[in-house]
């Protein structure tokens, strides 16, 4: 097992408030900062050593003291790895961990605070977003860690002090290269702090034909399954949004049972709630072309 000199990362919040010159703030905001930085970087090991294929393993250790209107506190952070499971020096993991997570940042400040989406598709090239109508492309450990809910939470939890009237900016620096700087000024926290949700698309495509009807739902917010005509065993769990198709079935213009069939249109993606997790398929129902009950449905196929 061989284990690196620790690495210091400073987090420094300043400003010119009465409470911050004086070296003090919110402990509420102190206590979730120190434990947002640990989750950051534990869940950005986690995440690279499955991309990877590295176990390295990472500890921290905290110092803290304060400056001329600023109070700021270091982590120290220790990792290990055994040699015959190194795929990646240590090094080079640290700094491309660093420069992921100041990329993320550097996104989520761009984002407009009325986009409440973030949808990422798979490329040849790897992974895009669409930012403010330009698309960004990301290699994977940044993808993981834009998609990974626990790193978003905890970065929201590090910008929320700058809401504070007295506290102007955080800085946070790796090592003691001044490239390996992140900075966060007063007005970009609301950025990081918005909740959005995320899709990570791997797969679209168009679903078309003829489905049976296995389960039924009259509540339009509510999901049908399908069985496919052809291939009854094949199923699929969808939600119809054809307007005019929920505007009978809420006035009871038409009535429906199991095993009537509809011909439909619609659409389909493959998802994953984190890059590191696991695929799920969505089917929407943008049309619904016809339904035949069951009776019926002999005579209306020939």
């Amino acid at each position: 097992m061989n284990t690196t000199n620790p690495l210091p990362i400073m987090v420094r919040y300043n400003g010119d408030g009465e409470h911050i010159k004086a070296h003090q703030m919110n402990s509420i905001y102190v206590a979730d900062s120190i434990k947002a930085l640990a989750t950051v970087y534990q869940e950005a090991y986690l995440e690279a050593n499955k991309i990877y294929k590295s176990k390295v393993n990472l500890e921290s250790y905290l110092e803290g003291g304060f400056g001329e209107g600023s109070i700021w506190w270091i982590f120290k952070l220790f990792t290990s790895e055994n040699e015959s499971q190194q795929s990646l020096d240590k090094q080079n993991i640290s700094t491309k961990i660093f420069s992921s997570i100041e990329h993320v940042i550097r996104l989520l400040k761009q984002i407009d605070l009325s986009t409440t989406e973030i949808v990422i598709k798979d490329t040849s090239d790897g992974y895009k977003i669409n930012i403010n109508g330009e698309l960004v492309y990301l290699d994977e450990l940044k993808c993981a860690l834009l998609t990974n809910p626990k790193v978003r939470a905890a970065l929201s939890s590090m910008a929320m002090p700058l809401s504070d009237e007295g506290i102007s900016s955080l800085t946070v620096n790796q090592g003691e290269d001044e490239k390996n700087t992140i900075k966060i000024i007063k007005g970009e926290e609301q950025n990081l702090i918005a909740s959005r949700n995320h899709k990570h698309i791997m797969d679209d495509g168009k679903i078309t034909g003829f489905y049976h009807i296995d389960t039924l739902s009259y509540n339009p917010k509510s999901k049908w399954i399908l069985l496919e005509k052809d291939y009854p065993k094949n199923s699929i769990t969808v939600l119809i949004v054809d307007p005019k198709f929920l505007k009978n079935v809420s006035e009871n213009q038409e009535k429906f049972s199991k095993d009537d069939l509809l011909e439909v249109e619609g659409v389909w993606f493959k998802e994953k709630r984190k890059l590191t997790g696991k695929v799920s398929v969505t089917y929407t129902i943008t049309k619904v072309i016809q339904h035949i009950p069951a009776e019926d449905r002999q005579w209306k196929l020939l």
